[in-house]
């Protein structure tokens, strides 16, 4: 009995992928209408590839798949490349980033379960971070957004534990097993928060709901930067339950 294969078509980002046999390849795309999509597209590490070098991490384009019915790997049929993000590749700093932005899409969501806001907003960070002054507090903003699409934005405004409003110039303490910050009354009772100064707090309170292409205009101390990247990579590694891998290279530059 011959078994039928929908073509799909669908605007699409490579998220990741690996290598497979001699010349072929798993890739791993996130799509407008069917969320994450494992599939295999055969012979691309062949010089003379049908696909021209279109299939690169981080390109955005327009897949065409053959959907194995019951399967979670199918099979490409097509990748035009629109946005190629060239410039993320050739710049290491900016390979970090937009590593981890991909990473941490590729871990935090289930497969065939398709956010079109999220999509938009993966589409939107990969733009920015190819050509914004400072790329790292855009990553942040993704990741603090893609955090509230997820269902987990933590809370900066009040005590996750008694609810009570935190002064907007004091520090504060976060505790990301609890989702948020902490008052000191309440600091005993979550044994992994960690101090953040007023100005990192002010950061996180925001960016969660600020445009990408306005991150690039707010201009922090370098420590401040690496405190908001701790505090926010701590909440990522709670809700997705392991590091990112990426997030040691970043760490590095």
């Amino acid at each position: 009995m011959r078994i039928t294969m929908p073509l799909q078509t669908t605007d699409a980002i490579v998220i990741g992928g690996h290598d497979l046999a001699e010349a072929d390849r798993i890739v791993v795309f996130y799509t407008l209408t069917s969320g994450k999509v494992r599939a295999v597209a055969d012979g691309v590490r062949r010089i003379r590839s049908r696909f021209g070098g279109n299939i690169q991490l981080f390109s955005h384009g327009r897949l065409v798949y053959f959907e194995r019915p019951n399967r979670t790997l199918h099979k490409v049929n097509e990748f035009l490349a629109v946005r190629p993000h060239q410039g993320l590749r050739e710049d290491l700093d900016r390979i970090a980033l937009a590593s981890t932005a991909v990473e941490a899409v590729a871990l935090g969501v289930e497969e065939n379960e398709p956010s079109p806001g999220l999509f938009e907003l993966l589409a939107e960070a990969l733009d920015h971070l190819e050509t914004a002054n400072r790329p790292v507090l855009v990553l942040e903003g993704f990741l603090l957004q893609l955090l509230r699409l997820l269902g987990y934005r933590p809370e900066f405004q009040e005590c996750v534990r008694c609810r009570n409003q935190l002064p907007a110039r004091d520090a504060a303490h976060l505790s990301p097993t609890h989702g948020g910050a902490i008052c000191a009354s309440c600091r005993a009772g979550a044994p992994d928060a960690f101090p953040v100064t007023p100005e990192a707090l002010g950061f996180l309170r925001g960016a969660g709901g600020t445009p990408l292409r306005l991150m690039d205009r707010i201009a922090l101390p370098s420590t401040t930067v690496r405190e908001i990247m701790d505090a926010i990579h701590a909440f990522l590694c709670q809700v997705l339950g392991r590091p990112l891998r990426s997030a040691d290279f970043l760490g590095r530059l």
